[in-house]
C-alpha cells in the first residue's frame, strides 16, 4: 500500500508546475522515496487506506494534492502571490481547520524534542516554526499545515487519531519518523547519526 501511495504521489509531483521552472527534487526520486516511505512506515494501517483513497479521488477529480500541498503553503512563504491562487484551492471548513491546528501545535511541540535531543541533526533539517518561514524557506509547520490541509475529513480525523494515541503511549511521532529516515540512509540509529553528522562539523 505504502508503494501505491509513492507511486501516486510521484505522479503528481511530476506534474507541480513552480514558478521558477521544474525544481531539482522532482528528478530525485531516490529522496523523495525514501522521505516518503519513512513517514508513510509510521502510519496505522487505517489511515494508509484513507489517505490511499484520497489520492484516488483527487485524481479522478482531476486535482493534483501535491500541487495543492504546496500552494497552500504559500499563504505564509508568500502571500501575495497565495491570494492569486486561493480561490482554485479547495475550501477548508473551520471544523478542519481548528483540527490542523490541533495536530500541528502537537507536532511543533515533538520537533521541538527532537531539537534538543539532536541539534546536529535538526541543524541540517527544516526550521521547525512557521515564524521562521521565507519565500524560498519553508518550515516543518508550514510544510506540516500544508499536507494536512489536503487530506480528506476523514484521513484527518484518522491523523489526529494516530497521534493522540502516541501522545497517550510517550510516542514522538517526529522521531519515529526522523530514525526511520536516518536508518534508510545507513545509519544504525539516531543517535549513531548524530554523532556522525557531528563529526563532519
Amino acid at each position: 500500500m505504502i508503494e501505491e501511495i509513492i507511486e501516486r504521489e510521484w505522479e503528481f509531483f511530476q506534474k507541480v508546475q513552480n514558478i521558477g521552472g521544474r525544481a531539482s527534487c522532482q528528478d530525485d526520486f531516490d529522496t523523495f522515496y525514501l522521505q516518503r516511505k519513512s513517514q508513510f512506515e509510521v502510519f496505522s494501517n487505517e489511515l494508509l487506506q484513507s489517505y490511499l483513497l484520497d489520492l484516488k479521488e483527487a485524481k479522478n477529480q482531476g486535482r493534483n494534492m501535491i500541487m495543492e500541498k504546496y500552494a497552500y503553503m504559500m499563504e505564509s512563504t508568500d502571500p501575495t502571490y497565495f491570494l492569486q491562487i486561493q480561490n482554485q484551492l479547495p475550501v477548508i471548513d473551520s471544523s478542519q481547520r481548528e483540527l490542523i491546528d490541533f495536530i500541528c501545535q502537537i507536532e511543533v511541540s515533538m520537533r521541538e524534542e527532537f531539537n534538543q535531543k539532536y541539534p546536529c541533526l535538526a541543524y541540517n533539517a527544516r526550521e521547525t516554526h512557521t515564524y521562521e518561514d521565507q519565500k524560498d524557506e519553508t518550515s516543518f509547520e508550514t510544510y506540516l499545515r500544508g499536507e494536512l490541509m489536503t487530506y480528506s475529513s476523514q484521513t484527518l480525523y484518522l491523523y489526529g487519531q494516530m497521534l493522540v494515541e502516541k501522545m497517550k503511549n510517550n510516542q514522538n511521532l517526529i522521531i519515529e519518523i526522523m530514525e526511520k529516515t536516518v536508518i534508510s540512509y545507513g545509519y544504525a540509529s539516531l543517535e549513531e547519526a548524530e554523532i556522525k553528522i557531528k563529526e563532519k562539523e
